[in-house]
């Protein structure tokens, strides 16, 4: 009996974790799309830092499932440790900055309601473009769209 209840709380343990850190189960890669947003507020917090932004426009003028231009929202980023290791810090992003995100939605609206999960940024103001785990910061040499053209980097 204590062995198959060890094999319980283990196997439950395991599902825990697993759920906690499986972005794909929460977020809905299917569903990715791109848009414009201000920064409102940035909070460098553990486990995962948060944008809270403001939603100005959507790419190719996409209508999403209830996400709209004028909505705010909230940005779940990769983990603390590894965006400080880039150089992410307080300033990174501030109230005003404007920024292209590529985010997922999340798949239960309970459970992250009003918040969509990040898998690049293009960030004009510190010249950069993050790519969610290809753990590296792309400058930016010229203007336009240089998030996009590198989507197919970001692994699910």
């Amino acid at each position: 009996m204590i062995r198959l209840m060890t094999s319980t709380v283990i196997l439950l343990w395991g599902a825990t974790a697993l759920s906690h850190h499986s972005v794909i189960g929460i977020y809905d890669n299917e569903q990715r799309f791109i848009a414009e947003v201000e920064v409102r507020n940035f909070e460098l917090a553990n486990p995962h830092p948060l944008i809270f932004v403001e939603v100005t426009a959507i790419a190719n003028g996409q209508e999403r499932d209830g996400i709209a231009v004028g909505q705010t929202w909230t940005l779940e980023l990769d983990n603390l440790r590894e965006l400080t290791e880039l150089g992410f810090n307080d300033e990174t992003f501030i109230p005003g900055d404007q920024i292209r995100v590529a985010v997922d939605p999340s798949r239960h609206t309970r459970y992250r309601e009003n918040t969509l999960y990040i898998r690049g940024i293009e960030h004009k103001r510190q010249s950069f473009v993050y790519l969610h785990n290809v753990r590296e910061l792309y400058p930016i040499e010229i203007p336009g769209d240089n998030l996009s053209p590198n989507m197919h980097l970001v692994v699910n």
